[in-house]
Parts: C-alpha cells; sequence; structure tokens
C-alpha cells in the first residue's frame, strides 16, 4: 500500500473524527507527510495547517520536529492535544466535534435569498460578518470558497468552505437571524458539494450549542470525541 492507503486505513478506526484528514486525502487537498499503522502526519493544500493522529507520543515528538514553529497544528485525540500544547509551547487551543454528512441530497427552498459566489468588492462585507484577517478574506473569495446570500440587493449572510475543506464561514448579519437563513446556508452548501462528489463536514467548536443543535438537525453525524485546533497566538 502507499502512503496514502496506510493512512485512510490507520485513520479508518474512527472515520467521523478523523474525516478531516481522511476526505482531503482522497480529494488531493493535501499531502501525506508520514503514514503507518499507528500515526499520521498530514500537511493541508495551500496553508500553514498540519494534521496530526497517533497515540504513539514518541512518534509524535520526532513528527513535531519537522513542523514549522508558525503552524497551526490540529491533533484528533486529547493526549495528543497536550503533547504538542507543551512541546510546541502553543497557548491557543481549540476543542471541536466533527459532523460528517453521510445522507442523500437535503430539500433546499431557498426562497427569497439568492447565493452565488462572492466578489473581491465584498471583501469589506466578509470581514464584517466573518473573522476574517482582510488577506484571508481575499484569498477565500479569489479561490472561490465564499458565497454570499442577498434579498434583494441586501446582503443577509454568507457561507463558505475552509481552505483545508471543511464547510464553514457561516454567518448571518444580526438583523437578520431568526429567519432560518443559516440552515437554508447550509443546505445549499451540503446539496453542492454533495453534487461534486465530495462529503461535506465542518467542525464545531466545544460548546456552540446552536451549532451543535443545527448540524443534529441537518443529519450529519458527530464525533464522540473532539480533535484541536492549535497555534502560538
Amino acid at each position: 500500500m502507499d502512503k496514502n492507503q496506510i493512512a485512510i486505513q490507520f485513520l479508518n478506526r474512527d472515520y467521523i473524527l478523523n474525516a478531516s484528514i481522511i476526505e482531503p486525502i482522497k480529494m488531493g487537498y493535501g499531502e501525506v507527510l508520514y503514514a503507518d499503522e499507528g500515526c499520521v502526519l498530514f500537511k493541508s493544500a495551500g496553508c500553514n495547517v498540519y494534521m496530526l493522529e497517533t497515540d504513539d507520543m514518541a512518534k509524535a515528538d520526532k513528527l513535531l520536529d519537522t513542523v514549522p514553529t508558525d503552524a497551526a497544528i490540529v491533533a484528533h485525540n486529547d493526549a495528543l492535544a497536550d503533547f504538542v500544547a507543551k512541546k510546541m509551547d502553543f497557548h491557543c487551543k481549540t476543542p471541536c466535534y466533527q459532523g460528517v454528512y453521510l445522507g442523500q441530497p437535503l430539500e433546499c427552498n431557498l426562497g427569497e435569498l439568492t447565493v452565488r459566489l462572492m466578489t473581491l468588492d465584498e471583501v469589506g462585507e466578509a470581514c464584517a460578518m466573518y473573522h476574517f484577517k482582510e488577506d484571508s478574506a481575499i484569498t477565500h473569495i479569489s479561490r472561490g470558497l465564499a458565497y454570499g446570500a442577498y434579498v434583494g440587493d441586501k446582503t443577509v449572510g454568507m457561507v463558505g468552505m475552509h481552505i483545508q475543506g471543511a464547510m464553514g464561514l457561516l454567518s448571518i448579519k444580526p438583523e437578520y437571524r431568526r429567519n432560518g437563513y443559516a440552515e437554508i446556508l447550509e443546505r445549499f452548501l451540503i446539496n453542492k458539494l454533495l453534487s461534486e462528489g465530495k462529503v461535506p463536514y465542518c467542525q464545531i467548536v466545544e460548546g456552540n450549542e446552536p451549532s451543535l443543535s443545527l448540524q443534529r438537525k441537518l443529519g450529519l453525524s458527530l464525533s464522540k470525541n473532539k480533535l484541536y485546533w492549535m497555534h502560538k497566538e
């Protein structure tokens, strides 16, 4: 087996938790840097994000020596996250559950909404709606990863994809909330990904109960355990 097959075989021991590595491997959105029957290190394409899964801290220790100190690391179990934080002197650790949609296309009635790819003249709008820095907003819009939602000529929200391949960017302007727009936009995005032969998945920060409730309502399978986004600042 090649490295990709070895990695996927190991990661399939918990497909839901590890879908954010498995699906990018399948789609070619990054590179497996190391894989054996008990350890995988993966680098996402087009960004400084490394994903690591192992229970072997000795291997983790050696592999982390190859990761740039300014990278973000996604650790896929609790003990590993603690080890990474100590070794890399990371102070920011965000625990997330993984949600994966494994069903058929969803009913999606846009109603009064128009949904389209955002353009670069909407960078300011994107930054106002989502916690983007300007350069990140430009990157996502330039790559066709951000969709705006509109009622007439008014921007009401957005949804899209993170560079690593996960669904996200979901945001509705305060004055337009409680109209069901967030659910409509996620239904739209799930269907779009399914039409492209992709598996829709997302990460939900621990404690974000509205988002967890939405994922359950839409039928996503949620991981029992957490993964951790980690970086220095």
